[in-house]
């Protein structure tokens, strides 16, 4: 070790002479730990290796991107962090997956809400793989819904949904439990049977919240059918396809913006309305009527929004970043629930979308963005006719 750090003092005294850098930061240490190091062995050819090259390939290329798309030093920075909120969430979901021994995993932390997803919500996800047979069960709980999509597709394949099961159509008993039974022949196992098919590869599950402090999250456990797996050492080719698959979805995460509603970047101050299968079902809920919007406000401005919502058992509305961010939940008012909102006489609700607070019982905070995302979700009314939102941008003074 010593010889170690008197190289790299040599080197930099020799960099003051010849102009060499020497390396910052972890470089330094890790060049330093490299001098006289040697291996007889080659594994660059592992495919494992080879997959984690390509995710750093997309990893340069995603922050890239961010330097290119990010309008603010703000958008900047916190895109920089939320290449690593993504890549967390993609690993825990797809690296972290194991369909032999398969759990479901909370997709979003207490400060991470990244995807575009509803704060007011929890995401688990389950890795399966249809050459396996699964027995779910779990109860509702009393949140105010409950959805879970069942996908397909594995590597860099884009999924699909092949099955969609809600509160209303789980086979309950009357104390909320419920069993699935996942397999791709019908069996005569006691449960609700899902057919899968053979490229299955996950169930994302959705839970919406009224209100936090009152309502009782569902549980779930996954089991594989038969007799228990053997154990064996994970190989190479199964830590690529983890890795691809991690790739996959960081990729398809980080991208969000520039394939869903793009023009909401340019067409500011308006919403669109959207549907799962406009959106696509594998990342969006077959049950949900979305108003997908934009803002783009001045430092001294404010949105004033009038929404007349429908009759339904859930809405709410949120504002994302420029990366389908949620900003911080948890502190901020940055998202409001059916319950939380303080409604006018005739049953609209007027929002203010403002930079800082303006004494509105429904205020929603920008959180130092001028540019944002606001997503409008209302249950069950995908046949109805929900009016758009009416929306005016206003001198702060004026307010």
């Amino acid at each position: 070790m010593i010889k170690k750090f008197l190289i790299a003092a040599l080197l930099i005294i020799l960099g003051g002479f010849l102009g060499y850098q020497a390396p910052r930061g972890p470089a330094l240490y890790s060049t330093l730990m490299s001098f006289g190091t040697s291996s007889n062995q080659d594994y660059s050819t592992l495919a494992s290796h080879q997959a984690l090259l390509d995710f750093e390939e997309v990893l340069a290329a995603s922050r890239q991107m961010v330097l290119n798309d990010a309008r603010t030093e703000q958008e900047a920075a916190e895109g920089m962090r939320w290449l690593l909120r993504v890549i967390a969430m993609s690993v825990e979901v797809a690296a972290d997956a194991n369909p032999r021994m398969p759990h479901f995993q909370r997709m979003d932390t207490l400060v991470r809400k990244v995807g575009g997803d509803n704060p007011d919500a929890e995401y688990e996800f389950v890795a399966i793989d249809g050459q396996y047979n699964y027995k779910i069960t779990g109860n509702v709980g009393s949140v105010r819904y409950l959805g879970l999509t069942f996908n397909a597709g594995q590597g860099n394949t884009p999924r699909r949904q092949f099955a969609y099961l809600s509160d209303k159509t789980l086979k309950l008993d009357e104390a909320g439990n419920f069993t699935l039974i996942l397999s791709q022949e019908a069996t005569d196992i006691p449960g609700q049977w899902v057919q899968i098919p053979d490229d299955a590869s996950g169930i994302l599950v959705r839970q919406y919240i009224a209100q936090r402090e009152k309502e009782e999250l569902p549980t779930f456990h996954i089991e594989v059918l038969g007799d228990p797996l053997p154990f064996s050492p994970v190989t190479d080719q199964e830590v690529a396809d983890a890795i691809i698959g991690t790739s996959y979805a960081f990729l398809s995460l980080t991208t969000l913006h520039l394939r869903v509603l793009p023009e909401l970047m340019e067409k500011t101050n308006l919403f669109i309305e959207a549907t799962s299968e406009s959106l696509g079902g594998a990342i969006s809920g077959n049950d949900n009527l979305y108003m997908i919007g934009s803002y783009q406000l001045a430092d001294d401005e404010a949105l004033l929004m009038r929404v007349q919502p429908p009759d339904t058992r859930y809405w709410n509305i949120a504002l994302e970043s420029r990366w389908h961010e949620i900003a911080d939940y948890l502190h901020r008012p940055t998202s409001l629930t059916l319950d939380e909102v303080q409604y006018s006489a005739d049953g609209s609700v007027e929002f203010v979308v403002a930079h800082k607070d303006p004494g509105h019982p429904n205020w929603l905070d920008t959180s130092g963005h001028n540019f944002g995302f606001i997503t409008l979700r209302w249950l069950d009314v995908i046949d109805v006719k929900v009016p758009t939102p009416e929306l005016q941008v206003i001198q702060w003074d004026d307010l």
